[in-house]
């Protein structure tokens, strides 16, 4: 009877103890594999490695221009989005400090209720300029500018080496450039789309800025560049503010 007692306590005690060791969270070296897209590394990490975040993020934020807007204002449903990838490079294992470089593409859709006339200077070259303009002359539902942007990110990485809540401190910049852009509206149940921006700057840079917990982040741009590069033609300049989610 005595020996009865004694093996059921020891495989009570067995079976906790392998309850206990399975409900321990493995280490994120032993719980990742090799996988492009799902871990996005091409080498399972080892003990050493430093773990890695935000390497594959999107965003959708609202978008807008500052500058000579002469009273033209800016739907709050103008809204844009885009997309990531990059390299996240620690300093060390243990370092809460790295850097993020990759490769990106952005829309940027900018609803108003205004127009892009294009214009001639009095000069005997006729040169074209574009200025931003209430429009006042039809009624158009749908009246948007849109611009599409491959660029090339960089951040500066501050991080909290707590797991949950981990709190994340982007700054970073920059670099785009203009492959496709119109202006698009509808007058009633016609649509009209505008390709023929004569003078719009094709390259843009400027400040950006992800604050936040975990992988949801604010996000915020400034471009220092002016969105039309006559001299005669509006000063603007494209900014957005949304939210950033990082997916790994």
């Amino acid at each position: 009877m005595f020996k009865k007692i004694i093996f059921s306590l020891l495989v009570i005690c067995a079976g906790n103890s392998f309850a206990q060791e399975d409900s321990h969270e493995k280490p994120f070296y032993k719980k990742r594999r090799p996988g492009i897209m799902r871990f996005y590394t091409l080498n399972a990490p080892t003990e050493t490695s430093a773990e890695k975040f935000d390497r594959f993020n999107t965003s959708f934020h609202f978008d807008s221009w500052l500058g000579d807007v002469n009273s033209v204002k800016t739907k709050f449903y103008s809204i844009g989005h885009g997309i990531n990838v990059m390299f996240d490079i620690p300093f060390s294992k243990t370092s809460r400090f790295g850097i993020g470089i990759g490769f990106g593409y952005t829309h940027y859709s900018i609803r108003h209720d205004g127009t892009l006339n294009v214009q001639s200077s009095a000069s005997p070259e006729e040169q074209k300029f574009t200025k931003l303009e209430v429009q006042t002359v039809e009624d158009r539902w749908i009246n948007r500018t849109a611009f599409n942007n491959i660029e090339i990110p960089f951040e500066f990485r501050i991080r909290s080496q707590k797991e949950r809540p981990k709190f994340k401190f982007y700054p970073g910049f920059k670099v785009g450039y203009t492959v496709g852009k119109f202006h698009k509206w509808k007058v009633g149940y016609q649509k009209y789309v505008n390709y023929n921006f004569l003078d719009v700057n094709p390259l843009h840079y400027g400040p950006t800025i992800r604050l936040g917990m975990n992988n949801i982040m604010l996000f915020g741009y400034y471009d220092l560049a002016m969105l039309l590069e006559n001299e005669n033609s509006s000063k603007l300049n494209v900014f957005s503010v949304g939210i950033s989610i990082g997916w790994f």
